[in-house]
């Protein structure tokens, strides 16, 4: 497994759950679905006035998870890293119009977007079968 089949099992299966570690220390499960893949990192966005933005802030380890159709599912575990890139937010816009109603252009101060760091990646099959990939 590569990192454009993780992108294309995300693209064909979205939403998707991000989990982190709330503030309080318990566990924090959201819907996300701005998967991007830019210069062999995988990308996410949110907003700087999320809970999401402050838990990574706080506790960078993430835990990702996908589940298609027929059961099979996506598992991924990395850290997030914030980085204040113009042409990962321009790319992002692009693949997702949404964006424009949220924050209007790629150059508002809400706009974050962080890739997954020491990425490590187990998609499971039904039948008990695995694919694995570790960066």
């Amino acid at each position: 497994m590569n990192l454009q089949d993780i992108m294309d099992f995300l693209d064909n299966n979205a939403p998707a759950f991000l989990a982190t570690r709330g503030t309080c220390g318990n566990p924090r499960v959201r819907p996300i679905q701005s998967p991007l893949l830019y210069e062999d990192k995988i990308y996410f966005c949110t907003s700087n006035t999320k809970g999401l933005f402050k838990h990574i802030k706080n506790h960078d380890g993430i835990e990702f998870c996908s589940c298609a159709k027929d059961g099979t599912f996506l598992r991924l575990r990395a850290n997030a890293v914030f980085e204040n890139n113009a042409e990962v937010k321009k790319a992002m816009f692009k693949k997702y119009e949404i964006l424009k109603e949220l924050y209007d252009n790629p150059n508002n101060p809400k706009f974050e977007v962080f890739y997954l760091n020491h990425l490590s990646a187990r998609m499971q099959f039904l039948n008990g079968d695995f694919k694995l990939y570790k960066a």
